[in-house]
């Protein structure tokens, strides 16, 4: 198995893993918005860049991506690397100025303001890391939403930026958001569930026990699908809020434990 020197600190990983996985077995930080185990990294952000030790060369690259085939020397402290992660927060910055999850992580990176301007009022706190779009399409499977536009008009949208047919309203695009720019609103009088700022609606399903408001209709259609639980027993749980599903799980093992007496 290769290993990777980090800062001077050795560890051995497994062929294929990446240097950020490294960094990590080595208790060491490195800034990462769109990286998310679930799906595949893209690196689009920019933020876990490293420099590489090629010999007589030195070469900066995105660590949450970049496969680690060979023993090879990081460095993630070094002056150009910093320079470079802190150029790429003062970017996303400017992109998301109001963004408190990305203003926490900037100030632990040493980064307070941007010298860039901000951008347009077009999606702001978008930092198009891809992740929700990246969910929707490889882990959900309904590519209910892309990327739209060009240059600092460039936004994550539902197809001609109208709400779309497609979404469920399982709201992982929104669980995903690194930057808590995508929100679950819940409009109870009309029993849907919104995923903003898409405005694709969904309608929801009435706990038949209580009356709150369970999953989507479609969330419950797609967990029959995927699952072999195809049972009228688990249809009847999708039916029920997860306070009531519990009740009756609990009462079910009790009267079990009674019958066994």
């Amino acid at each position: 198995m290769p290993t990777v020197t980090i800062d001077g600190c050795k560890v051995t990983v497994k062929k294929d893993e990446t240097i950020l996985d490294a960094a990590r077995k080595a208790g060491i930080w490195i800034p990462t918005l769109c990286y998310h185990p679930a799906v595949p990294s893209d690196a689009s952000c920019r933020l876990c860049m490293v420099e590489l030790d090629r010999g007589d060369w030195r070469q900066l690259v995105t660590s949450c991506n970049y496969p680690v085939r060979r023993d090879i020397v990081v460095y993630v402290s070094s002056e150009r690397a910093e320079a470079a992660r802190r150029g790429v927060m003062e970017l996303l910055l400017a992109r998301a100025p109001e963004s408190g999850e990305l203003k926490a992580l900037a100030e632990r990176m040493g980064v307070y303001e941007t010298r860039y301007p901000n951008v347009t009022e077009s999606q702001r706190n978008c930092i198009l890391c891809g992740l929700c779009v990246s969910v929707c399409e490889q882990i959900i499977g309904k590519a209910a939403i892309g990327f739209a536009g060009r240059g600092v008009d460039r936004a994550v949208a539902a197809p001609f930026r109208q709400p779309s047919e497609d979404c469920i309203g399982c709201g992982a695009c929104a669980a995903i958001c690194p930057v808590g720019t995508i929100k679950i609103r819940i409009h109870a009088d009309e029993q849907e569930v919104e995923i903003s700022p898409f405005k694709s609606r969904a309608k929801l399903l009435v706990c038949e026990q209580c009356g709150a408001l369970v999953a989507s209709k479609q969330v419950s259609e797609q967990a029959l699908t995927r699952s072999n639980l195809n049972s009228e027993e688990f249809r009847a749980s999708l039916r029920l809020c997860p306070k009531c599903r519990r009740l009756q799980t609990a009462g079910q093992l009790g009267a079990a434990t009674f019958y066994k007496k």
